[in-house]
């Protein structure tokens, strides 16, 4: 696996718009795919996460639940939006790791 890096295209992860723009989003998607496959990404008002964007890095996280997991915090969320599921208690398949 890569050696994880700052890249400021993985912000697009943070960007709704982005989601709108497939040219955007695949344009990104590729640059980082190439460059910095591993990224990690610090944008205002989320919590820092890993960008993964290698299908054979996302297959190996998936399959060493040792190592890898997805709590406490497995969908990507502004940092309000962390605070209302804790305070909430949302629990769905995707937050049972």
């Amino acid at each position: 696996m890569s050696v994880g890096v700052a890249d400021e295209a993985a912000k697009v992860f943070a960007d709704p718009t982005a989601y709108a723009d497939e040219t955007k989003l695949h344009a990104a998607l590729r640059h980082l795919r190439a460059n910095a496959p591993v990224s990690w990404v610090d944008v205002d008002g989320y919590r820092p996460f890993w960008a993964v964007t290698r299908h054979a890095d996302v297959r190996a996280i998936e399959r060493d639940n040792v190592v890898y997991t997805n709590s406490p915090r497995p969908v990507l969320t502004t940092v309000e939006g962390d605070a209302q599921q804790a305070a909430m208690g949302v629990s769905t398949l995707i937050h049972m790791d």
